[in-house]
């Protein structure tokens, strides 16, 4: 069997180079250069959706479940006294699967961002509510009764986003 082939589009020009997704052999003057190699004219049009890419509503999901899993984590975080960077990478990895599973297991870079910026939003809404100034308190609910400040979750935050972008590399 031999190495050459002719160029789809171009049947006089001879060439090794094929498309990595539909193996047509493809000239200089037709390999168009995607985000994952070298692709055909009609393959590197293809839509998200043809690509494999979580369309809207995915991503949507991915969010929203992601975010409720960062805020029911990070208040129990905060309500538990565990504000430190690793309990919020924990935290961040499973805000990461749940994303990964609610986008119908997509690992695009926007879900990642979505796991990663929910887990970001979660997490600091808990700090919001743990630290929540109730009157007849004496002061912060946290302080009173967990000894935990706002500024205390800046650790985990930064520990969840990790985890959460740790998932998809995994």
């Amino acid at each position: 069997m031999s190495d050459k082939f002719t160029c789809f589009y171009h049947p006089d020009r001879e060439t090794r180079v094929t498309c990595g997704r539909c193996e047509r052999p493809l000239c200089p003057d037709c390999v168009r250069h995607g985000a994952t190699g070298v692709r055909c004219r009609e393959c590197i049009t293809l839509s998200p959706r043809e690509r494999g890419l979580a369309n809207p509503q995915q991503i949507r999901s991915a969010a929203l479940a992601a975010f409720g899993m960062a805020a029911v984590g990070g208040l129990a975080l905060g309500w538990l006294g565990w504000v430190t960077f690793l309990p919020g990478a924990a935290l961040g990895f499973a805000v990461g699967a749940v994303a990964f599973l609610a986008s119908g297991r997509h690992r695009d870079i926007t879900i990642q961002a979505a796991a990663a910026l929910m887990a970001l939003a979660g997490i600091l809404l808990a700090a919001v509510l743990v630290s929540f100034d109730l009157p007849g308190t004496g002061g912060q609910l946290g302080r009173v009764l967990v000894n935990v400040s706002f500024f205390q979750f800046v650790a985990p935050a930064v520990g969840a986003v990790v985890g959460a972008l740790i998932r998809f590399v995994i």
